[in-house]
């Protein structure tokens, strides 16, 4: 009598073989996505700036007073306050001055620099700001590996804000 084999289904070997493939592919892309985790955060960070630049010379023109952002480096962070000490000094004053929200940047998402005098954007009534300049955001990796930076740049005649991505233009007005 003859037996029949069943010739359907894997071998342990065919689905060892296909778990090792898919590790080492695994393995490979684990730092590639952290690397995409932190870009994307820094675009993150970029359009929140932007959302409260936003907020702040809209406030200006709504309720016809100053409003401004203040970059903070030693804590990383940013604040959205409405200018009540002396506005026409066109600087943040924490004492008298009302923060509306304090903002801490995410992750590995540093200040670079910030050309605004006294680091502080000030919006006026008629929405444009007191001066023109730039923020720059920095991201770095766990291995400190630089992995870009972003503009936001502010027109001080009109207070017109962009984003800029590693020279490259990618908000909208």
């Amino acid at each position: 009598m003859k037996m029949k084999h069943n010739t359907k289904g894997f071998t342990v070997l065919e689905l060892t073989i296909v778990a090792v493939v898919i590790a080492v592919i695994s393995a490979l892309a684990i730092p590639q996505f952290a690397k995409v985790m932190e870009r994307l955060k820094l675009k993150t960070a970029g359009r929140d700036v932007i959302s409260s630049l936003r907020l702040a010379r809209s406030n200006a023109v709504s309720q016809r007073d100053q409003f401004g952002v203040y970059f903070d480096y030693t804590e990383n962070q940013y604040v959205l306050f409405h200018d009540l000490a002396n506005p026409s000094s066109f600087t943040y004053n924490p004492g008298s001055d009302t923060i509306i929200v304090t903002k801490a940047l995410p992750g590995r998402v540093n200040i670079g620099y910030v050309s605004f005098p006294s680091s502080a954007v000030i919006f006026r009534p008629n929405g444009s700001a007191a001066s023109s300049g730039q923020v720059l955001l920095y991201s770095y990796s766990e291995g400190e590996q630089y992995l870009g930076s972003l503009t936001v740049d502010v027109l001080g005649s009109t207070g017109r804000v962009k984003l800029f991505l590693d020279d490259y233009y990618f908000g909208e007005d």
